[in-house]
């Protein structure tokens, strides 16, 4: 939908990410959120939030209401609401648009809105054991595989649907093997600096590889079957981080940017990889924009092979398209990820001179979102 009033984007930031078991492993996704929320709020010059809107997607161990819990601690008042949303991979996005829409309806605001996960920390279950256990063995599920990775209504895995997907559109291998190996390379190169909130265990983006090859990619086995595509070089790497905006009604001339519009869809889930499509053709319909309208383009890389199809489809211009890498080389921390590649479209489109840019993903469960913003 076209936004009646635009919403103001007065800051925005993330933390640098971790690899799986690397320098944030331990720290919990409540106290990344609270490091990025801290972070981002420590100009004086921004005025203090009314309200927090927060994405987490595996909030076990993490306590009541996240959100509220990283409010408070962040600093910023018990007066604070404090609100966490889940909605897999889109929790973070999501939560952009529930405070926009607080916005719109009164909220004076500001409103911070993000999200964070912190994979590595995802804990193993025992189900059944509060009513007790007497002879045999028992399942230890591990929430990472059964609430973040498996899609409950087709049974399969995340990657297993893009095997699916990609198989039924024509994407090969070796086109996945290559556009992996190009986001390590523009991540390599990428300047950060804006956009990087600071954290005292960590100053850089621990999953980069710049010394990736494609003949490491290429010997990498598929993870679902003999003959797939999908590996662990082609796919999102596995991260913790957190990131985090601060909206208004009203920016002035000092904001980094507005949100002009959102949409959200809903597919087959076993199409969930192509949700960007519908998402990108309804918002750019809905906001009255023609593809050729949009400087640039973010798209959640969850999977190489699921990016070709989108951008494929749409016909997209690569040279537009994830300029700086996405989440196979800076990882997809589930919760955090829907805010940060809003961060990212923000900053690159300010490092260019302005212009409109999307950001968009596709979810877990056959959902999609995307969201229209302009930096002038």
């Amino acid at each position: 939908m076209k936004l009646s009033q635009p919403i103001s984007i007065l800051a925005a930031g993330r933390l640098p990410q971790g690899r799986f078991g690397g320098a944030l492993a331990g720290q919990g996704a409540v106290a990344l959120g609270e490091a990025a929320v801290r972070a981002l709020l420590q100009d004086p010059a921004l005025p203090r939030p009314t309200r927090l809107s927060w994405g987490m997607a595996r909030s076990h161990t993490q306590g009541m209401n996240p959100g509220r819990t990283i409010a408070v601690r962040a600093g910023l008042g018990h007066q604070v609401v404090g609100t966490t949303l889940n909605m897999a991979c889109g929790s973070g996005m999501g939560a952009i648009f529930q405070a926009a829409q607080a916005l719109l309806l009164g909220e004076p605001g500001p409103v911070v809105a993000g999200g964070s996960e912190a994979m590595s920390d995802n804990p193993h279950l025992i189900p059944n054991l509060r009513w007790g256990f007497r002879l045999g063995h028992r399942p230890l599920p591990d929430v990472m595989h059964q609430d973040g990775l498996l899609c409950p209504l087709t049974g399969l895995l995340m990657g297993e649907t893009v095997e699916h997907l990609v198989k039924a559109r024509g994407i090969t291998r070796a086109q996945a093997d290559h556009y992996a190996l190009e986001s390590h390379r523009r991540s390599a190169s990428a300047d950060f600096s804006a956009e990087h909130l600071p954290h005292p265990l960590l100053d850089h983006d621990e999953c980069i590889r710049p010394e990736a090859s494609l003949a490491e990619l290429e010997a990498l086995a598929p993870i679902f079957s003999p003959g797939g595509q999908v590996t662990a070089g082609n796919a999102s790497a596995l991260s913790d981080g957190a990131a985090a905006l601060l909206l208004a009604r009203e920016g002035g001339s000092e904001s980094l940017g507005r949100i002009l519009g959102w949409t959200e869809v809903a597919l087959d889930p076993m199409e969930m990889g192509a949700a960007p499509i519908p998402a990108i053709r309804t918002l750019l319909d809905q906001c009255g924009l023609q593809l050729r309208d949009i400087d640039l383009w973010e798209i959640n890389e969850a999977f190489a092979a699921q990016v070709l199809c989108c951008a494929e489809a749409l016909d997209l211009p690569m040279d537009r398209l994830n300029i700086a890498g996405g989440a196979i080389s800076l990882g997809h921390p589930i919760g955090a990820s829907g805010a940060r590649i809003v961060v990212a479209i923000l900053h690159r489109l300010r490092q260019r001179g302005g212009g409109l840019g999307i950001a968009t993903l596709g979810i877990g469960g056959g959902l999609g979102q995307a969201v229209l913003v302009e930096v002038r």
